[in-house]
């Protein structure tokens, strides 16, 4: 029997019976992984506040081909503040659940891990009205860091720098007026311009960004369709944040 110690976050987490539940990890050395924590449901369990949804901790698992199973955990942040406003337990349920889908188990990606860290810290910190914001720049960056960037600098298909564009989700990014077949809305200077901001903005910056909610709304919108168009699945998290918008 052989033991690991990791870093990671709980991106997901569901029953097997009254006393026991699987932990999906996202983790340092491991990457994305499945954890049996054996009795974490029991009111006295040592693990029962290191298996929520949000915590980032250390753990030390016996390991398996498939699933690993949870023999000492330790809190680094529980980040277990979101849980008490609505708006921040359904936009970080969402950043949790396009994690997930984007990376593979067993896949390692600690560029992934450190953005979602940084996430979750003004998740809990930030001011709601940044939410949106914050979203829409946590699309681009995961996206990207999963293989899936798109190209916002210049037509995919020609590689014109002069524009002016569209977005075409098909394409991988922005297309010239030249390599467009149908009437899709031109980009506007503005949108074009948030877009490239996105790629290189750190998240702790953006609170300095001044852009109205109808143009993050609009690049929202693009960078949806985006990953819909590579991970063909709706998000159950995102049935709340739009009730909530």
């Amino acid at each position: 029997m052989s033991f690991v110690k990791v870093q990671g976050v709980v991106i997901s987490a569901r029953n097997i019976n009254d006393s026991d539940k699987i932990i999906t990890l996202l983790s340092d050395k491991l990457g994305k992984i499945d954890i049996v924590a054996n009795g974490c449901r029991k009111p006295k369990s040592r693990f029962m506040a290191s298996v929520q949804m949000f915590c980032y901790g250390e753990y030390v698992l016996t390991t398996g081909k498939n699933l690993h199973t949870l023999k000492e955990s330790n809190i680094l942040e529980s980040f277990q503040g979101i849980i008490l406003n609505l708006d921040k337990v359904a936009y970080g349920s969402y950043f949790l659940e396009l994690i997930d889908n984007l990376i593979e188990k067993d896949m390692k990606n600690v560029h992934l891990l450190a953005l979602t860290l940084k996430t979750l810290y003004i998740l809990l910190h930030g001011d709601i009205s940044l939410l949106p914001l914050l979203r829409v720049t946590f699309d681009f960056k995961a996206i990207s860091l999963a293989g899936y960037m798109p190209q916002v600098f210049r037509c995919v298909n020609c590689g014109d720098s002069n524009g002016p564009y569209v977005f075409s989700a098909a394409s991988g990014g922005i297309l010239c007026k030249k390599c467009v077949d149908t009437k899709e809305l031109t980009l506007t200077a503005q949108e074009l311009n948030l877009l490239q901001t996105l790629k290189n903005i750190k998240l702790e910056d953006l609170h300095n960004l001044n852009v109205s909610s109808v143009l993050v709304m609009n690049i929202q919108n693009m960078i949806s369709f985006y990953i819909r168009n590579y991970i063909e699945r709706e998000f159950k998290s995102l049935q709340l944040l739009k009730v909530l918008s």
